[in-house]
């Protein structure tokens, strides 16, 4: 089997937060960046997340009544089902296609490895849909999708040109049903693995869009680590036009 590189160390514990408890969300914007074109959407809602994870890769990422989190159920009064929340019967994405830098991968489903960080596929050449972010088309937070940027035995990854994109990029979710979902690239951020703004990148509240992410920034021999991470932003393309009228 081949190794790849660590791809996203950085997300471990600030991702584990978003499955556990109610976390606040900052104004856009906040993380410390090495470099950034263009501009995410703003998110400064808090985030009603599941006090557990999902029991299977469909389930609905939001697993649990926000209110009911970290509340015993020998607590709980009787309720009516309606005023439960409806589980999110939303396909998943399956690929993923960027014209621009000519990817056409496939998208597995990913969650969190034993130590709290975000897996990515062992194949550099696949990306993986973080199963407790949104799923396009679901009508708001974001839709996380991780990938490698290289592989130490396995050479250039799915992610290896997203540096490349820029605002206007546009880029094409295919889900379960076959449903394709167009959204057009808002920003591409470069920030140092300390200083990723987790709360607003796997927020599941606020305006619909896509999070690509990657590493980037300089290679460290020594800890066979990249530096950086490179983040990849789009909205879909009936927002993009709306966010285009209002700047």
């Amino acid at each position: 089997m081949t190794r790849p590189r660590p791809a996203l160390l950085v997300l471990g514990a600030g991702a584990l937060a978003l499955v556990a408890g109610t976390v606040g969300v900052a104004t856009a914007g906040s993380g410390m960046h090495v470099e950034s074109v263009g501009a995410r959407p703003a998110v400064s809602a808090s985030i009603p997340v599941a006090e557990t994870a999902p029991s299977s890769p469909d389930a609905p990422s939001s697993a649990a009544a926000p209110a009911l989190a970290g509340t015993p159920y020998r607590t709980l009064e009787r309720r009516d089902a309606t005023e439960l929340p409806r589980p999110d019967r939303t396909p998943r994405p399956v690929e993923l296609r960027i014209p621009a830098i000519d990817v056409r991968v496939a998208v597995d489903v990913v969650g969190l490895d034993a130590a709290g960080q975000v897996e990515v596929p062992v194949d550099v050449a696949r990306s993986g849909w973080y199963r407790f972010s949104a799923k396009p088309g679901s009508g708001e937070g974001s839709t996380v999708i991780v990938g490698h940027v290289d592989g130490v035995d396995q050479g250039a990854g799915a992610f290896y040109d997203l540096r490349s994109l820029n605002p206007g990029d546009t880029v094409t979710v295919t889900r379960a049903d076959d449903r394709r979902m167009t959204y057009q690239v808002v920003a591409r951020e470069r920030f140092d693995k300390d200083r990723v703004p987790l709360r607003e990148l796997f927020s599941r509240s606020g305006p619909e869009r896509l999070t690509l992410i990657t590493c980037g920034g300089p290679f460290d021999p020594a800890s066979l680590e990249y530096t950086d991470n490179i983040v990849v932003t789009a909205v879909p393309v009936d927002s993009a036009d709306d966010l285009g009228e209002t700047r």
